[in-house]
């Protein structure tokens, strides 16, 4: 059978979600998802990926489709793409690592029997200021707030899931891949560029097998 692969850069177009819909379903909670992330420790990309796949479980649960598995394989494909997003700067499918260069490349060295692929991938700032307005009142010390002087946090693991998740849904190609009736399995990881405005940005790969 023929292998289909879908690719999806992310790009913020709003979609209506019908009234009434998934009003059974609920998010799972993830054990330790609540703690604030320290990419100079590390990023937890299993308990990363266990809370962005809560957020997408949910979201296939609204629109009546059946759960999707963590699948560790596509965990460590992500991630290595991610650290290249980052170390790159460049939100892109395409990278310059041999035999890595396309999401059908980095899918396939997981050695997983796939007959349908996709990939979204997507950029979150380090700290919560993405999409509100907020003062800076100390770039060195990431010292920012709302216009209310209210300080603004860094992202825990399941306020960085459902931001990213949030974003996909609100663009077609990524809401289609996540909604897709023939995948089964989802690896998500983040790497982080510190080097980037407002005390760093979290790179972010998605991948699904069916």
């Amino acid at each position: 059978m023929k292998k289909v692969f879908v690719i999806c850069v992310l790009a913020i177009l709003l979609v209506g979600v019908s009234s009434g819909a998934g009003e059974a379903c609920s998010r799972k909670e993830v054990s330790g998802a609540s703690q604030i992330i320290d990419p100079s420790r590390g990023i937890n990309q299993r308990l990363l990926n266990r809370a962005i796949l809560a957020e997408v479980n949910y979201e296939r649960c609204r629109n009546g489709l059946h759960p999707l598995s963590a699948e560790p394989r596509l965990v460590g494909a992500a991630e290595g793409h991610s650290k290249w997003m980052a170390k790159a700067r460049n939100v892109t499918h395409k990278s310059t690592i041999a035999g890595r260069r396309s999401p059908r490349d980095r899918i396939k060295r997981t050695g997983i029997k796939a007959r349908t692929g996709a990939e979204n991938i997507g950029m979150v700032h380090r700290y919560q200021v993405d999409d509100i307005r907020f003062i800076i009142r100390n770039a060195k010390a990431c010292h920012f707030v709302t216009r209310t002087g209210k300080r603004i946090a860094p992202h825990s693991y399941s306020s960085l899931a459902r931001t990213i998740v949030g974003y996909w849904m609100r663009s077609r190609g990524h809401r289609a891949n996540i909604l897709n009736a023939k995948f089964t399995r989802m690896g998500t990881a983040a790497a982080h560029d510190r080097r980037a405005e407002y005390c760093g940005t979290y790179y972010i790969t998605q991948n699904f097998t069916g």
